[in-house]
């Protein structure tokens, strides 16, 4: 049984339009990891790629992102089977622990953190006032003090991914392969472009930032890094050398011809890309024009700045963040004081339903199917927990 919230992300409304952006404290990287293509954690930064612009006039290019699309490797099925594992593998993994929990008055350890999830749950939800037409659902466990957020697929979203033509596939291969022409992985060294594009390496940084009064700890693959004077040790690379670094957003669009088109794109890509970027605070965006035919003729760059203001008249930054704080806010009014591993809590947003995000506890069966805390990072945690003597076992 479904109960309905307050929360209407209707864009129009006036209390909606005239709330100013909510106070949020600039993101602060405290960790990352690498995965593999066969999506095997490392706790190191080997993933990690500089960015490697070909010379000057970046106008006049002929970059096929066609090439190797019949030779790239997919992401293994089992990617679809992780939920939030690799943040649960980093923490429990964590260099420096201390950084990560604190001590109740009780004694318990706890997160520091009062949400865990990924950068992209908190892009779609900040997206919704915009994408109305788009249902979502994201699962919540209360643990020890700290609400897990998982995004859910939709049956909507499952039919899609079973139903992707060919076309639809290649349009996706062609932001990675626009990667492995200006992504490197020493600083200045040519593109290796005929290997195959594995599309399960990941470089994944850890983000903590305070928004609306709800302190959250998120993963966001990123994408590469301004080459630096010298080349870094990735194996052995410190928090402190990459909190030195500029991270960089890549993308890769079809080159708008006319009016409508680019008003198109200001209208409904670029309120995921600013959310993305904005999350994670890179400031600059690289991003490939390509023609109909995949061939990408000119490299631009895009400060998050300017997309902010070109995007005024489409849509607000103001209202994205505000509905995501509200979000956030009504998971921890709708949780209460619940503190259980296995009890889930469901949110779901379908504007052919309701106007209104709704939720509802699921039952211990769909629980069971469900459960995104595993046993092995429950135990992990219990583990932790300081043993109390009893009185008399000296």
């Amino acid at each position: 049984m479904f109960v309905n919230t307050g929360i209407d992300p209707d864009p129009r409304h006036p209390a909606r339009q005239s709330k100013a952006f909510p106070t949020i404290t600039k993101p602060n990287l405290v960790g990352f990891f690498s995965l593999n293509h066969d999506r095997r954690y490392d706790p190191s930064a080997r993933q990690l790629k500089y960015l490697t612009l070909p010379p000057e006039p970046r106008t006049e290019l002929c970059l096929d992102l066609n090439e190797g699309f019949e030779i790239h490797r997919p992401k293994a099925t089992s990617a679809k089977e992780e939920k939030i594992d690799m943040l649960l593998n980093f923490i429990r993994q964590a260099e420096r622990p201390r950084e990560l929990w604190t001590t109740t008055e009780q004694g318990q350890l706890k997160l520091k953190y009062g949400f865990v999830c990924f950068r992209g749950l908190l892009r779609m939800i900040s997206c919704t006032p915009y994408d109305w037409k788009t249902p979502w659902i994201v699962q919540a466990i209360r643990y020890r003090g700290t609400i897990y957020l998982c995004e859910k697929p939709t049956q909507e979203k499952l039919a899609a991914e079973r139903n992707e033509t060919e076309q639809q596939k290649r349009f996706c291969y062609y932001g990675f392969k626009f990667e492995q022409h200006i992504l490197t992985e020493q600083p200045n060294s040519k593109p290796d472009t005929t290997a195959p594009v594995l599309l399960g390496e990941e470089f994944c940084s850890m983000f903590d930032t305070t928004l609306a009064g709800h302190r959250v700890l998120y993963g966001a693959e990123m994408d590469g890094i301004v080459t630096t004077s010298q080349p870094l040790d990735r194996e052995r690379l410190r928090l402190e050398e990459l909190r030195q670094c500029e991270f960089v957003e890549v993308k890769v669009k079809r080159k708008e011809t006319t009016q409508r088109q680019m008003d198109n794109f200001y209208r409904f890509k670029t309120k995921n890309w600013w959310c993305q970027s904005f999350l994670v605070n890179v400031q600059r965006l690289v991003v490939g024009l390509r023609d109909d035919s995949g061939i990408v003729h000119e490299i631009i760059d895009m400060k998050l700045s300017d997309i902010q203001r070109d995007s005024r008249p489409f849509w607000s930054p103001a209202v994205c963040m505000n509905f995501c704080a509200e979000f956030l806010s009504e998971v921890v009014r709708a949780i209460g004081e619940t503190d259980n591993s296995r009890k889930i809590y469901q949110f779901e947003y379908d504007s052919r339903e309701s106007k209104r995000v709704r939720y509802r506890v699921l039952e211990e069966e769909c629980s069971q199917q469900d459960a995104f805390l595993p046993d092995w990072y429950t135990e992990y945690v219990e583990e932790m927990q300081p043993k109390h003597r009893k009185p008399g076992c000296d």
